[in-house]
């Protein structure tokens, strides 16, 4: 009997046994690079975050001006409004501006990612209020940002 018939007969899997730390070998190379992967993927997401927080406290006085510019303009017209003895929407309106207001020195006063996180919970706790405040929002500023073209 041939040596590979014998290892044959008694179970003896030494070649197959090769073939199988070699494919442990390739299953451990393949985890190593899903790790690298996620890991550089981590990273990346990461920088990508940061970069997005440093471009929004950049631009975030920006927002509050525009911000502060349309709670002015509430103002106005809750003047207009108490001078026409519309008391009920004057005093709606005044409201509205200090929420603006508001709104404008938070943006001034605390960081992007405070900011983000807050609006994150909110969203979580009031979804439909939560959009429904940035289709408004989003409405009201395009209105404005068209006025102030002209």
């Amino acid at each position: 009997m041939s040596d590979t018939d014998e290892r044959f007969m008694h179970g003896d899997n030494r070649q197959q046994g090769s073939k199988d730390n070699g494919g442990s070998q390739g299953n451990d190379k393949a985890h190593q690079n899903r790790e690298q992967a996620r890991q550089k993927a981590r990273e990346t997401a990461d920088q990508a975050r940061e970069e997005a927080l440093r471009r929004a406290d950049s631009q975030k006085g920006f927002v509050a001006d525009y911000i502060s510019n349309f709670s002015e303009a509430v103002r106005s017209m809750a003047m207009q409004f108490k001078d026409q003895d519309q008391v009920s929407l004057a005093d709606y309106t005044y409201r509205l501006a200090d929420r603006t207001d508001t709104l404008a020195d938070r943006l001034r006063d605390e960081n992007s990612e405070s900011l983000l996180k807050q609006a994150q919970d909110f969203s979580r706790r009031e979804p439909a209020l939560f959009i429904g405040g940035m289709v408004a929002g989003g409405f009201l500023l395009s209105r404005f940002l068209k006025s102030s073209n002209h």
